[in-house]
Formats: structure tokens, sequence, C-alpha cells
């Protein structure tokens, strides 16, 4: 008679296909999860369901076989690299990666948007944005065709801006292509007023940050911009976005004039969130003027 092994073995996988470019995989033993990702993509970012107000997620290039694993904390925060790596037994080929993690108890899946046309969005008290809604009257259904002036940086940035009667100025920041931006009102990343736009599931989140190194930049300790519409498609990033001249916060807060001339920068990458851009920046010069359109003369 055979003997009964007593140890217990669970083993189930799942497959999820996002497009013909990425299929994620993975099965579960006993308190370990494999993970399988099969991807053309530069970068395959993985969260996990159920996540409330700590969430993680895997930052993951296949082509140089590594994964970051990063934490946000809160409805208002962006991922930022985790002390504890806890990937292990990597082995990678050709546009497949495979690696071991510890289970969590919550289910990964790929984190993408696959939006097919453009859905213009309403702004919600709630939604994920770093303040409660102010202008509530009337639409919010993002447009800029009232805006006054623009300056184009090449083909993939543009900004578009006008001056209020209330001493407020509104800026539509666009991006072609489906990722974060990331904008710094001066030159570099040290002691610079900064923004960002996330795209957290689906909606866009803006942050107002003050860089004081090479770093990730901490959340200004006060927050003084109003999203005041969005659009996101698989092909660009469209945000309007309105801030004081002076919002008083002399530390944090670069003041605007009409006229002024500044160096600004902009940053992406492919994924969804603000990340390492590494040298994907671009410094470039803008006159606030109240009418006119021009392209730029890019520093960097």
């Amino acid at each position: 008679m055979s003997q009964i092994n007593t140890s217990i073995f669970i083993l189930f996988s799942v497959l999820t296909t996002i497009n013909a470019e990425t299929a994620f995989s993975y099965s579960k033993n006993n308190n370990e999860l494999y993970y399988n990702i099969v991807s053309d993509e530069a970068l395959v970012v993985l969260a996990f369901s159920g996540q409330k107000d700590l969430r993680e997620y895997l930052f993951c290039r296949v082509k140089d076989c590594e994964c970051e694993e990063r934490l946000a904390q809160g409805p208002k925060s962006h991922p930022k690299l985790s002390e504890q790596q806890i990937i292990s037994n990597y082995f990678c080929e050709n546009n497949s990666m495979k690696f071991l993690r510890p289970d969590t108890g919550f289910q990964p899946y790929i984190w993408k948007n696959n939006q097919q046309q453009e859905q213009p969005k309403h702004v919600e008290k709630y939604s994920r944005i770093i303040q409660e809604v102010t202008n509530t009257s009337g639409s919010t259904t993002y447009t800029d065709t009232d805006m006054t002036a623009s300056l184009s940086i090449g083909t993939t940035f543009q900004v578009k801006w006008k001056f209020n009667t209330d001493d407020t100025i509104e800026m539509c920041f666009i991006l072609n292509q489906k990722s974060w931006i990331g904008v710094g009102f001066g030159k570099g990343m040290k002691n610079v007023d900064m923004l960002t736009i996330n795209i957290i599931d689906g909606q866009a989140e803006v942050l107002d940050l003050w860089s004081v190194e090479d770093d990730t930049p901490p959340t200004d300790t006060k927050q003084d911009l109003e999203l005041v519409s969005y659009s996101i498609s698989d092909t660009s990033v469209k945000a309007r976005i309105k801030r004081k001249l002076n919002t008083g916060d002399s530390s944090q807060d670069v003041v605007l004039a009409k006229g002024s001339a500044y160096t600004w920068s902009y940053a992406t990458s492919s994924a969804l969130v603000m990340e390492d851009h590494g040298h994907n920046f671009e410094e470039f010069s803008i006159t606030l003027n109240e009418t006119g359109d021009t392209n730029c003369l890019c520093l960097l």
C-alpha cells in the first residue's frame, strides 16, 4: 500500500491577456506566487486588487529582467520605491519574465487602462484629485478652446493658458501619449515648484509638489492647484488646472506674472504614475504673454 503524503499542495493559475503585446499569469504554491509576464512593452506595472490605503505596485522591465517594488500610502500619494524588495528567482528569456514573490493575500493584475477612444471626464467632488473641486457650476468636460495663448514643445507636449480677472491663471497641459506628466516651474530638480498628473484607475490625479533634490519630489505642504477638467485616451492626456498667480506660499510656489519669461521643464515615461524618468525630460523657455501661439526654445 502506497504511503499517503499528508502535505498540502495548492496550485492554481490565472491567465489574463491584456492585448496582443502583453499577457500575465501566476500560480500559487503554499505561501508563494510564481509570476509569468510575456510582453513586448518596455514597462509592465502590476497592482493588487483589494488594496486601499496602502497599495503595492510592481514596475517590471522585461528587457532588463528586473522589477521595482513600490508603495503608495493613501489616495493622494504616488508610488515610492519600497525599502523591502522581496522578489527573487528571476528568469528571463526573449520577451518573457518569471519570478517568485511571497503571497501577500491580494490578487495581482496588470495595471493598465484600455480605452479605445477619447473619453472626456467630469470631475467629481471626491474622485482621485488632490482637493475638493470648488467650481461645481455648469459642465466640467475638458475643453481648451477658450485658451488665449499656447506653446508647443516639439510634437509631444503643449501648454495652453489664459489669465482670469480674479488674478488666477488656467493652464492646459497636453501630452501626446498615455502616461504621467511632470511639470517643473524652474530649472532642474533642486528647490523647484512642480506638479504631476498621474493616471489612476482611468482617472486623473494632480499633485502639487516641491522638489528639494534629484529624487521623487514630496507633496507641497500647501496644495494650491485646482483640477478643473481632464480627458484621457489611448494616445493623449489632457488636464486643465487653475491656480492663483501668487498663491501666498512664497516658500514653495513660484509667483507667475503676465508677460514674464521663465525656464520650465517637463518629464514623462511609459508609466501611468510618476516614476524615475532618468534623462527623459526637457527644459524650455516660456513667456506668459496674454495672446499668441509659439513653438518652444528648448534648452536641452
